[in-house]
Parts: C-alpha cells; structure tokens; sequence
C-alpha cells in the first residue's frame, strides 16, 4: 500500500462550497473532553512537509504498482548485495541521507510519516526533526474492536491482539502475541511491529523524546472498506478512545490523536464543531480542481489554486470541526507526466508559485490549531513513463501518487539521488 492514494476522484468542490456557505456555523471544542495541547512542533506559522519514502527509499524500482520502503527488521544480517529490503544498516543509511537533505534544502522542522518505520524515526530523531506519525488503517478497526477479540490485523498481516492489546503492541512494540518487544531481537513468532516509544531499553523512545508530535489514525480511512469492514465515525472514535487510554498509561497525555479527512467528509465526522470523542484534531486534506483527480487537470494556475484550498479550507475543513480543531494536512500541486504533451508547459512553475503564495499566507497567519501546515510531499511518486495520477493519456498505469514533490528521484526511480525540480529550492522556513 503506498503512503497515500492521490488520484482519488476529490469530491465537486464548487458545488461544496455553495452547500457549506449555506451552512450554521459550528461551536469549537471536542466532546470528548480536553485537547492536549501540540507540543514541541515547528509552530503554528511553519510549513511541514509531507514525506514519501516509497520513491526515495526502496529497491523496488517500479517492479510493482506500488512500491514500499523499506523497513527490514533490526536484527537482520545484510545478504549479498546489501539491498534496502533486507539490510538494516543499507536502509538506515537512505533515511539518514533522505532527510538530511530534506532538512538541509527545504529547512523544514516537521514531516508527516504516514506509516510506523522504526528507521524513519531514527533519523529523524538524530536531525530532531518533528514526526506526524501515522498508523496502518487497519489500525481503526483492531482498536476499536474488543480487547478479548483475536482476529485482527497489522499491516494486512494476522495479529492475535486487538482493542488495548492492539495499541500496547503500537507503542511497545511486539513479535506475535508477545508485547514489549525489544525491536533488535529477531522475531518469527508473527507480524513484527516496531515500538513507537521503546520500553525496553533508552534508545527508540520517540514519544517519550518529543520526536513524535501527534499520531494519526491512518490516512483517509472514513468510508474505506479495511478487513471487510466499513470505517465509520464511530469506528474512529472508539479507536481513538482506545489509544487515548493506552498513550495516558504511558504518561503521553499531551500527545494529540490526529484523524485525516478527504475534503468534505467533515460535515458528516464531526459535529457541532468539533471531531468526535478520542478525536483531538482533524488534518484537512484540501487540494484544488483537478490536481488530484484521475486523470488530473489545470484550470487554475499556482496562485488560483492556492486562493481555492484557502477558501476550501475555511468554508469547508474549519467550518464544520473548528478552527482550534483543524490544520493543513496535505495541499500541493501535481506537475503532472514528465515531458508529456497532454501537460501543461507551465506546471512546474505553477508548483513554485503554488508553495510560494501558500508560504505567504502562512507566515503572516499562524494556524489556529497550533500545528504546522503541511505541504505535499517531498518527492514525486510515479515512473519517468507516466502514471493515471500524472497525466490523461489511455492506458497509463493506476499506480504510485502522482507528481506533487519537490524533488524527483534521479530517473525517476524509487532509490537514488534526489533531483530537485526547481532551480531555486524553496525554504519552508518563516522569516
């Protein structure tokens, strides 16, 4: 599964904004209780950026539609050949470097790691760079099921721990039904899951550290069908209750619960306001038309489209959960196929003038919600041959995310050096 399905078909979003200008407004406040508040982020006026690793960090190379980073158990010994799957130390050394010059180009403080990745988080704490961290989406369902229950699922794989149990394993890491796990030890007994705050020994202690800013319940999981089931609000919420308890045990009641929406999901998720109960923010996902559709298209150049998920944002996001409640999770703006006629000649600097004005805007205004906005993402996710998220040629493949990043990786491959798209690279740093 990549980290984010970008060419699903967004909603009519003219047709949204004449429904919600027609709206009530909407108190503030979660019913759940108190919002712990964001701590330790890059700040209310600072740009995040969203992370893609699949393209920058794997060995796949376009070998299947969707290619996924790597994430090889601690404990594995490097074959011939020392491949990013398999070798701990070869994949270790691709995050260091990936997000070096992440930080080191872009002068971002905050990313969004859509999935547990145990070596991520490492480089990251090492460059102390903020992780949004994300969960699999069939983490909704396995803790909001009961914790007497055995039949859930992590990563797709088969887990014999669910509800509390589920959300022990999540942050303390587990090899099977065994809960702490010490992720350097080799674990064959079922699925291998990563601790995201390691009890067992100083090191690997990312929410403890402060690395960890917020966790997120999957990535536009609302309406999804996970292990046959339908994601529902109420789902989400007792999910979100679920983890709430087992964070507070830990003494992490400051850390947020975050739940990413797809633009115009949130008049049904939240209400009177504010997400549901466990729900402490909700990360807007609003992008303008036709950036994200399939096949994408470009009605509006960089800075109309900027005004649009401004005006989106506002209208729609913030309207119906509140504006103490809700953040950019995701914008950005789709290049489109490399070197393909049915692209405008013009999108590459409509990225720039897009990342440009929403710069502005940001720096003059600080978020609400006190989290940073995030941009996506940080490299495309798609094959130098074009893909239906890239451009509207018949028969491209349904594959990777689209050309929404900042960099490419040489070739467009999914390992290897990453190539900017821009002569001058933006700083996503405030002034």
């Amino acid at each position: 599964m990549t980290v984010k399905l970008k060419f699903i078909v967004r909603i009519g979003l003219i047709l949204l904004i004449s429904v919600v200008l027609g709206a009530c407004g909407g108190g503030s406040g979660n019913s759940g209780g108190s919002t712990p508040p964001l701590l330790g982020a890059g700040g209310s006026n600072s740009i995040g950026i969203d992370y893609t690793p699949e393209s920058r960090c794997s060995d796949n190379n376009w070998t299947t539609n969707f290619p996924v980073a790597c994430n090889p158990q601690l404990s594995f010994t490097c074959p011939t050949g020392d491949p990013l799957s398999l070798c701990p130390t070869s994949c270790q050394s691709c995050y260091n470097a990936d997000l070096a010059n992440l930080q080191s180009s872009l002068k971002t403080s905050t990313i969004t790691s859509y999935q547990p990745n145990y070596y991520i988080l490492t480089a990251a704490d090492q460059l102390h760079i903020k992780v949004l961290q994300g969960l699999y989406n069939d983490a909704i369902p396995s803790l909001a099921a009961s914790s007497s229950a055995n039949n859930c699922t992590y990563a797709g794989a088969p887990i014999a721990l669910c509800g509390s149990k589920y959300a022990d394993a999540i942050l303390d890491g587990a090899c099977g039904t065994t809960t702490p796990w010490n992720p350097t030890d080799f674990c064959t007994g079922g699925p291998y899951i990563e601790p995201l705050s390691d009890p067992t020994r100083p090191s690997g202690q990312f929410i403890k550290d402060g690395t960890i800013i917020a966790i997120q319940l999957g990535n536009e999981a609302l309406g999804t069908t996970v292990n046959d089931q339908t994601v529902t609000a109420q789902m989400i919420s007792s999910a979100a209750q679920t983890l709430r308890k087992a964070l507070n045990k830990r003494g992490f009641s400051s850390v947020p619960i975050v739940v990413s929406l797809v633009l115009g999901q949130e008049q049904d998720f939240c209400t009177e306001g504010a997400p549901p109960a466990g729900v402490d923010y909700i990360a807007s996902h609003p992008y303008c038309n036709y950036v994200a559709s399939v096949p994408p298209s470009w009605p509006n150049d960089g800075a109309q489209c900027w005004s649009q998920v401004q005006a989106l944002f506002t209208t729609v996001s913030q309207q119906y959960c509140g504006a103490s409640k809700t953040f950019i999770g995701e914008t950005g703006y789709n290049t489109g196929c490399p070197n393909n006629p049915s692209v405008p000649p013009t999108t590459i600097a409509d990225e720039q003038t897009f990342i440009s004005a929403l710069m502005t805007s940001v720096c003059s205004s600080p978020s609400a919600s006190g989290f940073p906005t995030f941009l996506f993402a940080y490299s495309d996710v798609c094959p130098s041959t074009g893909c239906a998220a890239g451009c509207s040629d018949a028969g491209m493949p349904i594959e990777g995310n689209g050309y929404f990043g900042i960099f490419h990786t040489e070739n467009y491959q999914t390992e290897g050096t990453a190539v900017p798209k821009f002569t001058q690279l933006p700083s996503l740093t405030c002034p």
